[in-house]
């Protein structure tokens, strides 16, 4: 990075933290806020911290400048901002925190950004439980009526545990503010299912969804994905916090493996190696020697790294979330399977490892956390299992034995003349 670029950012974080310094204390009475405090400064991307330089006496110094301004903005009182400047505050002060983890971040602002068609304009203390309903509404449906026009302000409909997630964002923001406590009696989170199952491949169906995705090169990338998951229940966040450094492929004779790092886990129970059988060590090979095509070639470079425009990677920062989105698309149109999403694949290798009779407490040290009802629902879930189930109770067939005939369980079917 150049010096001039770093000075930039540098000034984007002391310039984004200043905005708040003149905010009221959270135990101050006086809650009215000074306007040239609300000059809206809106840095690009705001940075953490610890990326700012020191000087060398450390006088006049950024880095010790901006963490003495994040300290200070810790507590103030924003309530009488508006939404949209909260959410500059509230990003500001978290980037700064420590222990959370990248996905965190990302999945707040993709609530902060959904929050704020609806609530930019309001003020934090004007907020009232029927703007919380309202919303709720709204994003259920994707329909907002302003004025006399019906409008989508979201691009698409959200479910119920996505919209009680970003209520509980700014559920979080008003109880640093103090005023969540008269809201909270009246806000009731919108019902979500304990755990909806995913429909299982058959036999033949994975037969042939992995025989079909292998000879379409625009599913390449999809393809080589589905083959490690399927083989190893990695999937989504899991494997794009993969680094080069996490990888561990051996000589035939030796187990092969993977590391899933805490930064890419939802919890501290799914951090994990898993040894690679054949064919998932045939794609982590795969997709290896694709990184190093990339850039990839330090180890704390990313397996799957960012891509910025065509033929050009950043190695150092994880793919986005969609990275996948092209690839897979077209391995659901040739594969025939247009409902098959990446994580599916997941709950697939759950339900082969539990067909096989591997112990349920292994395909969760595999797997990491697995609630007990997907483990007991997936054990017995595709039709081989259950035919199996039945046959158990078959009798034998009809014999006879010494001019005696056994009675048969199945009724005989009635001649039309009788």
């Amino acid at each position: 990075m150049s010096a001039t670029k770093k000075t930039q950012k540098q000034l984007a974080v002391l310039e984004t933290l200043a905005l708040f310094q003149r905010l009221p204390e959270l135990d101050d009475d006086e809650k009215a806020v000074p306007a040239e405090a609300l000059v809206p400064v809106l840095p690009a991307r705001i940075l953490p911290i610890d990326d700012l330089a020191h000087t060398t006496d450390h006088s006049n110094c950024p880095a010790c400048k901006a963490f003495d301004a994040a300290l200070q903005v810790q507590r103030k009182n924003i309530s009488s901002l508006t939404f949209a400047e909260a959410r500059l505050y509230w990003t500001a002060r978290r980037i700064q925190a420590t222990g959370l983890k990248p996905g965190t971040h990302e999945r707040d602002d993709a609530y902060m950004e959904a929050l704020s068609h609806f609530f930019a304009r309001i003020h934090l203390r004007d907020i009232t439980p029927g703007h919380l309903r309202a919303y709720q509404i709204a994003r259920s449906k994707n329909v907002m009526r302003i004025d006399s026009a019906d409008i989508q302000p979201w691009k698409r409909v959200a479910e119920n545990s996505t919209i009680n997630h970003e209520l509980a964002l700014l559920g979080r923001i008003l109880t640093h503010c103090r005023l969540w406590k008269n809201l909270k009696d009246y806000y009731f989170p919108l019902s979500v299912p304990k755990w909806s199952p995913r429909s299982i491949m058959e036999e033949d169906e994975e037969a042939e969804f992995f025989t079909r995705g292998a000879t379409d090169p625009q599913a390449r990338l999809a393809y080589l994905v589905a083959c490690l998951t399927v083989n190893t229940s990695a999937a989504g966040s899991e494997l794009r916090s993969l680094r080069l450094k996490h990888i561990f492929l051996r000589p035939a004779r030796e187990i092969s493996e993977i590391y899933v790092p805490p930064e890419g886990c939802k919890n501290e129970s799914r951090p994990r190696k898993i040894a690679l059988n054949r064919i998932a060590k045939w794609a982590v090979g795969q997709l290896y020697a694709r990184a190093l095509q990339l850039g990839s070639a330090d180890p704390e470079d990313f397996l799957f790294p960012f891509w910025i425009h065509r033929g050009k990677y950043d190695p150092t920062r994880p793919a986005s979330k969609t990275f996948l989105r092209k690839s897979w698309a077209r391995l659901r149109i040739i594969t025939g399977h247009p409902e098959l999403r990446p994580h599916d694949l997941r709950h697939h290798f759950m339900t082969r490892m539990l067909e096989e009779g591997v112990d349920p407490e292994t395909v969760r040290a595999i797997a990491g956390h697995v609630r007990p009802e997907m483990t007991e629902y997936y054990s017995h879930h595709r039709k081989r299992v259950k035919y199996k189930a039945v046959k158990k109770m078959d009798l034998p067939q009809p014999e006879t034995k010494k001019g005696v005939k056994r009675a048969s369980p199945i009724p005989k079917r009635r001649s039309r003349d009788a």
